[in-house]
């Protein structure tokens, strides 16, 4: 069913989180409409042509005065020349969900699976690209796409009429399809995701912050439990705290610059140098809006791995303004993290896989009593 919201003076929807509950259920959101209370009967009408239910929220006692004449009671849900109408002050994603959308159900008797791959690096033109054989109208797969800054939440729904074995081979393929992009496949954020591999590995990071101001660490702090993974995260925002609470050369930084990638990995050199931790993530750059220091958007990150006794570091660009270029940065750090932490599990089950053949052989020998 096609659903329009109403907001009269105020919205309270989330526009993003709707769509995402309507489509996961069969429906669509066709329309977001804010108004004033004298355009109320105006605003409806119009929605009515094209929906099929309307959710109004924000000032619902002008709603309802508005129709005074029509409505005997205020009622939370009612009918109106067969279309479904629902009010509510705050449109929560827990009325939706638990109240709006099971009403809708009993119109539509069609159910559907829904399968979530979370997914960064593309487009959303190029994940239409990615999933052309999937996007046609005779698919059985209805696909949709979420994007959310740099990211982008790709949603396949399914009839669950669909045999199972059919199902799987769907869900292999578009896995196939996307599993070079996708961090994933529930409905959890990058920092998230992160953070449940860090603990799941037991590993310790240490993070050191100038182009981000804090923002990276606290992308982590705001997850519960923080305290198992993140040994520390200092700001060292001057070109003194670098050195003193770093080590970072004053030459390396004289001759190169703060904002410059040998910065970049003095600052890692410097979190790794204490032995307590297995993963270093160091960022420097110009977040803006002046050129001090070095082009606006230009940022470097570095990332140590104490077991590999590596550090590679990432020259990056961005083109926003300083909010935009700071969030950025922590988005492409949580990203080289990710992508740092599954090459670390691919080495790690390698060397499991080789001490277990090993000690194959050796029992092999023991029992067999050769030499």
């Amino acid at each position: 069913m096609k659903v329009g919201f109403l907001s009269v003076e105020r919205q309270t929807v989330d526009v993003r989180e709707a769509k995402i509950a309507l489509f996961d259920s069969g429906h669509s959101a066709e329309m977001f409409m804010t108004v004033e209370p004298e355009n109320i009967d105006w605003a409806l009408v119009q929605m009515r042509t094209v929906c099929d239910a309307v959710v109004v929220d924000g000032n619902t006692s002008a709603f309802y005065d508005t129709y005074k004449d029509t409505l005997s009671s205020r009622p939370d849900h009612f009918e109106l020349d067969e279309k479904l109408h629902s009010v509510a002050r705050e449109v929560t994603p827990e009325f939706l969900t638990d109240k709006f959308i099971p009403l809708l159900n009993k119109k539509v008797k069609k159910r559907y699976a829904v399968m979530v791959f979370k997914t960064y690096g593309k487009s959303v033109a190029e994940l239409k690209t990615l999933l052309k054989d999937y996007t046609s109208k005779k698919s059985k797969v209805q696909i949709a796409f979420f994007p959310e800054f740099l990211e982008c939440e790709v949603h396949a729904r399914c009839s669950t009429n669909i045999a199972q074995d059919e199902m799987n081979v769907i869900s292999a393929r578009l896995d196939s399809l996307l599993g070079g992009c996708t961090y994933s496949y529930e409905r959890v954020g990058i920092a998230e995701r992160v953070a449940q591999m860090l603990k799941e590995e037991g590993l310790k990071i240490k993070i050191a912050e100038s182009f981000t101001g804090g923002a990276l660490g606290s992308a982590f702090t705001s997850i519960a439990g923080a305290s198992e993974y993140l040994v520390e995260d200092v700001v060292t925002y001057t070109v003194g705290s670098k050195h003193k609470r770093l080590g970072v050369p004053l030459e390396v930084i004289a001759e190169k610059g703060v904002v410059s990638g040998d910065t970049a990995y003095g600052m890692a050199v410097g979190l790794m140098s204490s032995g307590d931790c297995d993963i270093a993530v160091a960022t420097t750059g110009n977040a803006g809006p002046s050129a001090q220091g070095g082009a606006v958007g230009l940022c470097f990150i570095a990332l140590g791995i104490t077991s590999e006794k590596s550090i590679a570091v990432i020259k990056y660009s961005f083109d926003g303004d300083r909010d935009y270029n700071i969030k950025s940065g922590v988005k492409n750090a949580l990203f080289l993290m990710y992508e740092s932490l599954v090459g670390y599990r691919a080495q790690q089950s390698k060397l499991r896989q080789a001490q277990a053949q090993e000690r194959a052989q050796q029992q092999s020998t023991l029992i067999n009593g050769q030499p």
